[in-house]
């Protein structure tokens, strides 16, 4: 007997094997084609389109409007998880809850690390929020590839308005109807007696607008119909009136949890008449998250064959033997809801079972069942291989020239590293037959520990952290690191968040949304290794099919591995053919001084490199031979992937913790040091101090308004889209839905340039850079001044004087072209003071940070060590510190620690 075990580099190997207990006679295990087939093509799809994974550790688990968001860039190879040099440039997108882009930062990575933040205006509307990072190569594979990070961001600066809703749903035939218990309050969390508001939603159009007043203390009732079909993201448009002007506020609609999906997963793909059965389920509400049931399984003759309960995040396993020409449901019910039916897989007459138990602490037992087979029945095997496979590579093979009836084996956990491990049994014809998923997890690849100078500290004094890094058998290890310490008095991140060491050995490898990942990791329990095992059981391996790979079906690909941005594109002459060895200009309007001259190649294509222009370069690209005697047209170098929903959909934020109420009231706070700075030019009601503030907006002349809704500058938008995209996520209440643009859901607004009607494909011609203001009027008496063309509510779009006038795109000269791309974000330097140096630190100023050190760049040397110092704030509190970070071989490592400031 002989195992043929793969190690790293795919070299084919004979081992003995051993722990081979068969329930017949045992077979002789040779060597055939079929394995040396099958690592052959998977030697060969990882060589020719290896993927890649990309993580993203950022300071906080959520934030405000007026925050910064900062983040470091883990991109690793996905097979080996080494640092990845094939892609150089990373796309970091901040996605609002309709789905639309907020802002994309380009990040510069240098292997496989790079670093940047994201500023959040003070008054981006409140919601729940994604940052989406990827690089131009993986976009030739599916979007669950990405890294994605949901992240909830508030809005108390703008608005002091606080809602905390409560959502009851009553099932009716056609829909639901919708109580909402609403309590308005402000940010000291002083309910608003007697408050005045309207309100209107975009998915009940019977209710059109209605007024109401709130009770003494704060509270009022809401009744809306939610139509079953309901496609949308629903939500509620809430307006407060007030004499100093009103508040706007959006409230998003969570789905009726009590409306279930149950779907269940026999062990190994099939189920199968016979034989004992193991079938994974999973319970999901209407958000897309777990959902705890209990029920029981019934045949068609109304006989209970099995009980079954959630055990953990709405999944559970349950067991029975199935009998040939039945069929089986489900009876499930959610805490006090009616029971609903769900129907299990018809049971197959022949088929395969594969069973697999990691429970010992050396080993995996593999058990192999083939039923329902005859000697020469059709479809039996005649041989069997066995594979396990982690992260594309073949680690563990085995074949069977005879194919029993049932076999069974132990394979040692030491032949895997930690991660997933993809079992899966062909014919011998190179068909699979089962596949089962199992996880194995050693000791930790990388030790960190993180101590403290002293004990406890006074606030504004320097804090020392030694840091030291070691791998699974206690050696020092050098490596790269990123750090994050924040107030716990007012940063409380979840129990169970996602780290790098889920997310890449873990998370980046299973189908679906995965709910506090590092549980899975939190203890060696019975209990949390019976939940990672239904997780497996039910969310299946994601980065490739076999069938595809032995089929060399391979991906698509549109898209390069970038190693840097450029500006490229084509100049024509008049005659249609492409002007070969001609000139172009580059001309940057920030450095007006200094044009590039390029040269076009024998097709009139040209391309140049955008490194060592800054973010806030305007570029403008010229034909030499004159912008009336060529046309010139620029590539677009944006990204192209398309945002989806994904779970959880339509969350409405909890109810404050205290963590949360003092984060929020911290940020008012800080909001008056940042008027007094310059940095925001809002004004609270309440604030009286007199800084440096934004001039005001003034309508263009010919206008009928005087003010507006809102006012969003020009600077505010993003480049990368055109300016109805930018607006979406950032003015509460507006959609574009299929090419329509609505606001609260009513019919197309009317839109303006420089103060002249338009249609809204002029408005979407204009280049962003030329826009100095975009007014916004929302439906009902600041829109009326503009007669019936007004009922939907306006867009007023005002051009920069000298820039664009009323021409837009189109009318602009053939060989001339604007840059509306993207550059690489220059990455911003953490604030720390330095109070033992008053002369560069205010010590007057409060210190209110709620992030009191972020650090994306530490290095330990060869003895694994690294050392950090700061200076605290001015909170006395326990600060949370999280190191997160790998070995130049892609070991990860993270850790959590804390210390005192008295």
């Amino acid at each position: 007997m002989s195992f043929h075990n793969f190690p790293k580099r795919y070299l084919f190997l004979f081992l003995a094997m051993a722990g081979l207990f068969l329930a017949f006679t045992p077979p002789a295990w040779q060597q055939t084609d079929v394995i040396n087939r099958l690592v052959t093509k998977l030697t060969a799809l990882n060589l020719k389109f290896p993927q890649e994974k990309v993580y993203l550790h950022l300071d906080k688990p959520y934030y405000a409007a007026g925050d910064d968001i900062w983040f470091k860039a883990y991109l690793v190879n996905a097979h080996s998880h080494a640092p990845s040099t094939q892609s150089r440039v990373l796309y970091v997108e901040l996605i609002t809850p309709e789905n639309t882009f907020h802002s994309t930062t380009v990040v510069r990575l240098d292997k496989g690390k790079g670093h940047g933040d994201i500023r959040l205006p003070d008054d981006l509307p409140e919601g729940n929020y994604r940052l989406r990072a990827f690089t131009s190569w993986m976009q030739n594979f599916d979007e669950d590839h990405f890294f994605h990070q949901n992240i909830t961001i508030w809005s108390p600066r703008k608005n002091d308005l606080v809602t905390a809703p409560v959502f009851t749903f009553k099932p009716q035939p056609t829909g639901d109807s919708v109580l909402v218990n609403l309590r308005l309050m402000n940010y000291q969390a002083k309910p608003l007696a007697q408050a005045v508001f309207s309100y209107s939603t975009n998915f009940d159009q019977k209710a059109g607008t209605r007024k109401t007043t709130a009770s003494a203390d704060g509270k009022s009732t809401l009744r809306f119909f939610m139509d079953k079909n309901e496609a949308q993201s629903p939500k509620i448009f809430l307006t407060l009136e007030q004499a100093n002007g009103n508040l706007n506020h959006t409230i998003a609609v969570p789905r009726p949890q009590e409306k279930l999906d149950v779907q269940f997963f026999p062990e190994g793909g099939n189920l199968v008449s016979g034989l004992w059965n193991t079938v994974g389920f999973k319970a999901i509400d209407g958000n897309g998250l777990g959902k705890d049931v209990q029920g029981a399984i019934y045949d068609n003759q109304g006989q209970k064959v099995a009980d079954l309960k959630t055990q953990k995040y709405g999944m559970g396993r349950t067991g029975f033997i199935p009998a040939a020409n039945k069929k089986y449901t489900a009876k499930i019910t959610a805490g006090k809801g009616a029971a609903q039916e769900f129907a299990l897989p018809v049971p197959q007459k022949k088929g395969f079972i594969l069973s697999v138990d990691s429970k010992q602490p050396a080993n995996i037992r593999v058990k192999f069942y083939s039923l329902g087979f005859d000697q020469d029945s059709v479809g039996k095997p005649k041989a069997l291989h066995l594979v396990a496979q982690v992260r594309g590579e073949v680690l563990y093979a085995a074949s069977s020239p005879s194919a029993q009836a049932v076999f069974q084996v132990d394979v040692p956990k030491n032949k895997f590293p930690s991660g997933l491990v993809q079992f899966t049994v062909f014919s011998e014809a190179g068909e699979p037959l089962a596949e089962r998923l199992v996880f194995v997890n050693h000791s930790p690849q990388v030790q960190l520990t993180v101590t403290p100078d002293k004990p406890a500290y006074k606030p504004r004094e320097k804090v020392t952290l030694q840091i030291q890094a070691k791998d699974e058998t206690g050696a020092p290890v050098a490596g790269h690191f990123s750090m994050a310490i924040t107030d716990q008095k007012a940063v409380t991140p979840a129990p169970h968040a996602a780290n790098l060491v889920s997310y890449l050995l873990l998370s980046s490898d299973l189908k679906g949304h995965i709910e506090d990942p590092s549980y899975y990791f939190s203890a060696a329990t019975p209990e949390v290794a019976q939940a990672l095992d239904n997780l497996l059981l039910t969310q299946g391996w994601r980065r490739f099919v076999w069938k595809d790979v032995l089929q060399d079906k391979s991906p698509e690909i549109n898209f390069p591995a970038e190693r840097d941005i450029y500006l490229s594109g084509s100049v024509m002459k008049v005659t249609g053919q492409p002007d070969a060895y001609s000139d172009v200009l580059v001309m940057n309007h920030n450095k007006v001084e200094s044009t590039i001259k390029l040269q076009t190649d024998d097709r009139g294509k040209f391309k140049f490199t955008l490194a060592s222009f800054p973010d806030t370069s305007s570029l403008t690209v010229q034909s030499g031979r004159g912008v009336t005697a060529a046309f010139l047209t620029l590539d677009s170098n944006l990204p192209q992937i398309q945002a989806f929903p994904r779970p959880p959909f339509n969350l409405v934020p909890s109810l404050y913790s205290n963590e949360v109420w003092a984060y929020l009231q911290r940020n008012r706070e800080q909001l008056k040091l940042d008027q007094f700075t310059g940095r925001s030019g809002i004004l609270l009601q309440q604030v009286e101090v007199r800084g440096k503030k934004r001039e005001e907006f003034k309508p263009p002349a010919g206008s009928r308004h005087t003010t507006a809704d809102r006012v969003i500058m020009g600077s505010d938008l993003p480049r990368s889209m055109d300016v109805l995209q930018a607006l979406q996520g950032r003015v509460a209440g507006l959609q574009i839905k299929d090419g329509q643009i609505s606001m609260r859901n009513a019919g197309p607004p009317l839109f303006l340039l420089n103060g002249s009607p338009v249609d809204a494909s002029f408005i979407q011609s204009v280049i962003v850079s030329d826009v100095e203001a975009v007014e916004i009027l929302k439906p009902g008496a600041s829109s009326a001044v503009y007669g019936p063309q007004g009922y939907n509510g306006v867009i007023a779009v005002t051009l920069k004087k000298g820039g664009g006038s009323n021409d837009n795109k189109n009318s602009k000269p053939p060989g001339l072209a604007t840059y509306q791309g993207l550059f690489f974000q220059k990455a911003r330097e953490f604030y720390l003071p330095a109070y033992d140096k008053p002369e560069t630190s205010n010590v007057v100023m409060p210190d209110l940070r709620t992030t009191l050190y972020w650090n994306p760049k530490i290095q330990t040397d060869d003895s694994g060590k690294a050392e950090v110092s700061f200076y605290t704030a001015d909170q006395r509190a326990t600060y949370r510190t999280v190191l997160e970070g790998m070995t130049p071989t892609g070991k990860p490592g993270t850790v959590s620690s804390t210390f005192v400031v008295k």
